[in-house]
């Protein structure tokens, strides 16, 4: 009985085996709840500057930007992950500057100035700088997608920018209004393009972006 499970043994490990090895499938597109994330922050900034919150605004907004941290931050990876390295590398940009740098500033501005402790804002503002600056590079290139990408990227960094100017001391504080209506526009355009993205992962037809400015050749 031994021998003939011993012989049996032998006989399935000599056997081929035919193993077929397939890539894990890779995440869907987060973009949407990311591009959600983004405009939802600019329609606070926008609310916050026209002056429609009461006291105690930005240290909400704060929190809001610390809370979505997290999503913003996983969203980028997964695009990076998808082999979207322009996307991944653009929201993860804006998690942690617009999310985490923003988010902190604005909460521990808020606390440390109850107590009379110097903070010094004009930190935000650099960084706020270089995410602006950053969208309005990329405009060379993002000319030849929808207009609907070159507005986002237009008037978000316009809007970045502004106030990153004036958080950093350099403009005057009605630069912020400009920058205010900038992101407004942005967070409206941008939720358009989450709408029609949601549409087409239902397999309806994707609402129109407008075709580029210019083709590529």
């Amino acid at each position: 009985m031994l021998r003939e499970m011993r012989e049996r043994e032998s006989d399935f490990m000599d056997r081929e085996t035919n193993v077929k090895i397939t890539e894990a499938p890779l995440f869907g597109d987060p973009s949407p709840v990311l591009t959600t994330i983004f405009a939802t922050l600019c329609y606070c900034f926008w609310a916050n500057t026209m002056g429609f919150f009461t006291e105690g605004a930005t240290l909400a907004i704060g929190t809001l930007q610390l809370a979505v941290f997290a999503s913003y931050t996983i969203g980028g990876v997964i695009l990076l992950r998808n082999g979207n390295a322009f996307g991944g590398n653009m929201f993860m940009c804006f998690a942690t500057v617009f999310g985490g740098i923003g988010g902190v500033t604005h909460v521990v501005m808020t606390l440390v100035g109850e107590k009379g402790i110097a903070f010094c804002y004009q930190i935000c503002g650099v960084a706020f700088i270089v995410a602006g600056s950053l969208l309005l590079l990329m405009l060379p290139g993002i000319i030849y997608t929808t207009k609907a990408d070159f507005i986002c990227f237009l008037s978000g960094g316009i809007g970045v920018l502004a106030y990153g100017l004036t958080g950093a001391g350099i403009a005057p504080e009605w630069v912020n209004y400009i920058g205010a209506w900038a992101l407004l526009v942005d967070g409206l355009v941008g939720f358009y393009t989450v709408v029609g993205m949601m549409l087409s992962f239902l397999g309806n037809k994707p609402l129109p972006l407008g075709k580029p400015f210019l083709m590529r050749k």
